[in-house]
């Protein structure tokens, strides 16, 4: 005769007992260690902190590029106007360039004072940039001159600009002034007979 039961009825009854003993003594062990706990209240309130899922935001209205990333010729242009030997004369010749590059990209054949230009050249209108935001030559809004004085710009008719540096003295309309595109005599700055 064998040592066994022959129905297995009771493994079955010794078996499930020993999986709930394991189980609960997991349980328990589970329950008192500091560092369990401390991981289930901080996922659970990990999960009452998550946000009301929102709807996503509709697509924002294309941008012009960053200044950064001007027209290589553009970007030629302002390198050699800020060069110390590129002569003030030819600075002028390039502000006037890139100010009729302006006009016929963006159609707007009008300027105000320096910084109506300044504002259209850095792109601001959101038609284009032919200057750099960071521009050397850029300070508070203005478009300086070597010496550090803002250029004067005066309309002299619908397609041209005086454009005006206060040269070396800084002290403009005197006669170390470096004029493009001068006013005729008597008309905007230019006075009717030279100063003494």
């Amino acid at each position: 005769m064998s040592a066994f039961p022959k129905r297995p009825g009771p493994y079955i009854l010794v078996l499930l007992l020993a999986v709930l003993v394991i189980l609960t003594y997991w349980m328990t062990k589970a329950l008192t260690d500091p560092a369990i706990l401390r991981a289930a209240v901080q996922s659970k309130a990990a999960r009452e902190r998550q946000p009301e899922p929102v709807a996503p935001l509709p697509p924002a209205a294309p941008t012009p590029p960053p200044n950064e990333e001007l027209d290589p010729v553009i970007a030629s242009m302002h390198q050699e106007m800020t060069q110390p030997e590129t002569p003030p004369e030819r600075e002028l010749e390039i502000i006037q360039e890139l100010i009729s590059l302006h006009q016929r990209g963006v159609g707007n054949g009008t300027f105000g004072d320096n910084g109506d230009v300044t504002r259209s050249l850095i792109g601001e209108s959101g038609k284009g940039a032919w200057l750099p935001r960071q521009s050397p030559r850029i300070r508070d809004g203005l478009l300086l001159d070597r010496w550090g004085s803002p250029y004067w710009f005066h309309p002299n008719s619908g397609n041209q600009i005086e454009i005006r540096s206060a040269g070396p003295d800084k002290d403009l309309f005197s006669p170390d002034d470096i004029i493009l595109n001068g006013s005729p005599a008597g008309f905007g700055a230019t006075p009717t007979q030279p100063e003494p």
